[in-house]
This record gives C-alpha cells, structure tokens and sequence, in this order.
C-alpha cells in the first residue's frame, strides 16, 4: 500500500492503468469512467494549468462529479491550497469563504460574482478574479492567514451560521486516509464505493475519493440529484434506491438521516442490502435500536466519530471490532483522553489550525462529551456547551434524547430545550398533533424521568422551522432556546405559527 493519496494514484496508474477509478456521469446524465492512468494525466495536467495561472487558492464551487475529483487532486499535486465550498451555503458565507481565503481561482459550473472565466476543466469552468476584485481579495487577506503546510482548507458552517476554516497539510490528510484503508483492507468484498455525500464534506473527500484511491477500488461520484440528495437537507428515497440498484456497491457513508432513509427503503426492498459490505455512518448519535434494526435487515452497519480538526475521523467501529451504541475504537492516527469534566482531546494527525490561527495545542479540545471504555471503545453523549441544567440541577445533553427520538419518522426534527427549566420542551415541525403526542409518550417510556419531554411546541410552517436549523440542518440552540421562550410568552399571538401540546 502505497504512503501517500498521490503516490498511491501514480502507483495504480503504472502497475494498473486500465483499472476504473471512478464512475461518474456528464452533463447530459450519460455514464463516464476514469482509468488510473487517464486520471493521473488529467491531474498532472491541470495540476500544470493552476501552476501557470499563478494559483495561491483554488475553491471548488461545483456538484459532486469527476472534474470536481480531479479539481482538488491536481490542486493537492500542485500543492496549492484547496478550498471545497458547499453548494448549500448562502450566497453571505460563500463571499466570507472566498474573502477570508483569498481565493483567486475557482472551478465551478455554476458561475459567481467577482469571477471571469479562463478556461475549462472537463464539465467545469475554470474562473479567475476579475482585476478588480482580484486586488481586492489580496488586499484583504494575504496569504499568510492561510497557515503554511495547508493544502485543503475546510470550512463548517458553525452554529453562528459564519464558516470557520480549518487547515489541513498533505500529512494530515494521508494520515488518516492510511488510517482507514487499514482498516478497510481487511473487509472482505470491498470493490466499489458509492459517494453520497457532498464531496466538500470532508468525510465524503476521503472515504470517497482518497481511500478508494490508496485501495485502487472504484468510486461512483454522481450529483446529489442522481442519488437522491438535493441541498443539505431534501432527499427522495425512491431516487437512492434507483442507485443502489443500478451500481451496487460495497460501501456507503451516510448520517443518520441517510441511515434511516436506506432502512426504510430496505424494508421494502431488501435485495438493496445484497451487495453491501460496510455502511459507515457518522455526523451525529445513532441509537443502539437503529443499529439493531439496520443489521436485522442485512445492513452492515458500523458508527464512527470524528471532526474537521482531526481529519473528518477518530474512531470507528468494524466488524472485527463492533460495539452498538458507541463510536468505535481509536484509529491508529489518533490518540484520545478524556478530562476530568468529561470533554473528549484527541492528539495526532491533527490540524495544523484555522486561517490566522494555529493551534494551541497538540490536543485538540473537541467540545463533545464522553468516555473510553475498558474494551477501549470510545462512547459521545454529546456538546459540552449544548448540555441544558435543567431547574432540577440535573446536566442533561439535547443530542441524547434526539438520537433516541429518530426511532419514530413524526420526531425527526425534534429539538430539546429546557435550560433552567423545571422539564424540558420539544420542539418539532409538524401539523399532526396525535401522532407527535404518542411518539413523545413512547420516547419518554425509554427515558430516566429526569429526561422526559413534558411539552411540545409543534410549529406548522417549514419556514419558521428552518430558520432555526444553520445551513447544514443543526440547530442554533440559543435562538431556539429564546424563539420558545417569546412563543410561550404569548401563545394567542402566534397561534397560526404553533401548536402546544402538554404530556
């Protein structure tokens, strides 16, 4: 196995050529493949037009696809850096993102202001800053905030809904990338990985592209549509079942939501389980009952835990290794305490900081709650500034009690509020009364009394709903903490907004 993302591509090009890479589609939706060798070319080559464009930052504005792929890794073999910017962020925090980076080079096949285009990439254009705002996006950050030794910046969208960037060096990314191939190496019918989410996830970036390269597997990269995701939050099942069908992969990684949708469409046809071998998922906490569901139904399920500061991955569960209801055992490229309050550190592989900011310290201070077993798996209950003190005393984690809420479809959106309360609310975007009360009667049966949710806040407009969420769908918890207070202030007044149901 070779050290290095790059390496390993030149190394499958020379032993392999001929071998598919990647599986992709053009613009008209008709199927395209990638040889190794036909794609260390196309990454040397416009590894050769950034250089000659004089490239300091290149940002990928695009769908999920080939040229998206051979954007980032001709920028990685440049060693220029690369920023992936999510097609679900506002129009604000994409200029924040091109302002703060200094990008002077985009690809995209969806055009933005500021940026003229100089040529093409395959299905994409390849646009440079105007004069004009070329001097000023360099007047406005020099490259120095970009930390040395970066070659991918990611930006999360935070709970303030302004992007943070955190940079990553080529040691960071191949570490972890050897770090998972490890694992995966020992899995059994491991051929083809399909990409289901967006690949300016970090996540989808090195399980769907770098590892499948270091593996010489073949990876499906098709747009959200064809898969059935559109932005960061809508999903047709009927149009990922199609998918499945049609490529049958090995491989999948999926949030929890993703899980549930593959469960439910799994009930109804189970031959979408036969060609899976190993279904990651990660982002948030899935309940012990859904993994138990999910493997009753042939899905070989395996949770993970990770964030963008340490690479997108820390621990994972494994069918040689497999605890339901944790995250899994600590990767070889990392190394996990836990403080005497409960915060999760992690060392190793680790990144280099955030745009002007290094980091402090070799450990990274996650802000997540949890413990390591004696068998050495890893257990997250949850945000240490997300967990509400209850009027009672009692520390109680929000995350906890949605997790064990996605059991039923009406509480998906379940949001838990309640701090100095003397119970705690729920907040859930829905019409049906009946059935969000029995859903919350059978979810408080599974929970300590200290954790019941005694009213619901049902909000009837998807509107007022979203407004709530950040861009990628999590919560902003002090807004929903003082929209429910102003709501409950005045309930006649906002009556066409909100239903109240007390348990």
């Amino acid at each position: 196995m070779s050290g290095t993302i790059l390496s390993a591509l030149f190394s499958h090009a020379s032993q392999c050529p001929d071998a598919i890479a990647f599986i992709g589609q053009n613009s008209l939706g008709e199927p395209e493949t990638l040889t190794f060798q036909q794609l260390s070319e196309q990454v040397c080559h416009y590894a050769g037009v950034f250089s000659e464009l004089q490239s300091h930052c290149i940002a990928i504005y695009a769908e999920n696809s080939l040229s998206w792929l051979i954007a980032d890794l001709a920028a990685m073999y440049a060693q220029i850096p690369c920023v992936p910017l999510p097609k679900f962020f506002s129009s604000a925090q994409i200029e924040h993102v091109l302002s703060l980076t200094g990008t002077d080079t985009l690809i995209y096949d969806q055009p933005l202001q500021g940026f003229e285009s100089c040529g093409e990439l395959q299905e994409c254009a390849i646009g440079r800053r105007s004069e004009f705002n070329h001097a000023f996006g360099h007047s406005h950050c020099v490259h120095g905030g970009i930390l040395p030794g970066t070659v991918k910046i990611t930006f999360t969208s935070g709970s303030t809904g302004q992007p943070k960037g955190v940079c990553l060096s080529q040691q960071n990314l191949d570490q972890v990338t050897s770090s998972l191939a490890q694992e995966m190496v020992k899995q059994s019918d491991l051929e083809k990985h399909l990409v289901m989410l967006p690949l300016s996830t970090l996540l989808e970036n090195i399980t769907g592209v770098y590892v499948p390269l270091v593996l010489g597997l073949t990876s499906v990269v098709l747009n959200g549509e064809s898969v059935g995701l559109q932005g960061s939050s809508q999903f047709t099942p009927e149009q990922f079942a199609g998918a499945l069908i049609k490529y049958q992969p090995n491989s999948l990684v999926l949030t929890p939501a993703l899980l549930h949708a593959l469960i439910a469409v799994t009930r109804h046809l189970p031959q979408l389980a036969a060609s899976l071998r190993f279904v990651a998922v990660g982002g948030a906490r899935v309940t012990p009952q859904t993994l138990v569901e999910a493997h009753r139904l042939g899905l070989p399920v395996y949770e993970g835990y990770g964030l963008s500061e340490c690479g997108s991955v820390v621990s994972l569960n494994t069918p040689d290794a497999n605890s339901p209801g944790t995250a899994g055992k600590i990767l070889p490229h990392a190394e996990v305490r836990i403080t005497d309050d409960g915060e999760i550190l992690v060392r190793g592989a680790v990144a280099l900081g955030y745009i002007n900011q290094p980091l402090a310290s070799e450990w990274v201070e996650t802000g997540d709650l949890g413990h390591v077993n004696e068998q050495g798996f890893l257990s997250v209950q949850g945000r240490k500034k997300n967990q509400i003190i209850t009027g009672f005393g009692r520390n109680i984690s929000p995350e906890w009690i949605e997790s064990e809420s996605q059991q039923w479809d009406v509480l998906r959106s379940l949001i838990v509020v309640g701090e100095a309360k003397d119970r705690l609310m729920g907040v859930v975007l829905s019409q049906d009364v009946e059935k969000v009360t029995a859903a919350i009667v059978a979810l408080n049966r599974q929970l300590p009394d200290y954790a019941h949710v005694c009213q619901v806040l049902l909000v009837l407009s998807p509107q007022e709903y979203r407004a709530l969420l950040t861009a990628n769908g999590r919560p902003k918890r002090h807004l929903v903490e003082e929209q429910v207070n102003l709501w409950c202030n005045d309930i006649a007044s906002f009556e066409n907004v909100i239903k109240r149901i007390d348990l």
